[in-house]
């Protein structure tokens, strides 16, 4: 699944992963094949202490199913722009 960083990000919040991929990060990993390949390399050079806690391709595959699911939001985006 390809995906931008902002829907990314949102992902990982919605998730309750209180990390962001910056332009620099996702400049990074952009061209790495896979979104799996994309948090593994993330994860090992900026929060490695989360792969003790997370398998990859569980990772993986939640945020993928998370991305694929409607987003449900208050309303307030119509008015702020989002």
């Amino acid at each position: 699944m390809i995906a931008d960083r902002d829907m990314l990000n949102r992902t990982f919040w919605d998730l309750g992963l209180r990390f962001q991929w910056d332009e620099a990060t996702w400049a990074a990993l952009s061209g790495l094949p896979d979104l799996r390949t994309q948090l593994r390399t993330y994860l090992e050079k900026h929060q490695p202490h989360l792969l003790s806690v997370y398998d990859v391709d569980f990772l993986g595959t939640l945020v993928e199913q998370q991305m694929g699911r409607p987003r449900a939001t208050s309303g307030m985006e119509a008015f702020s722009g989002l």
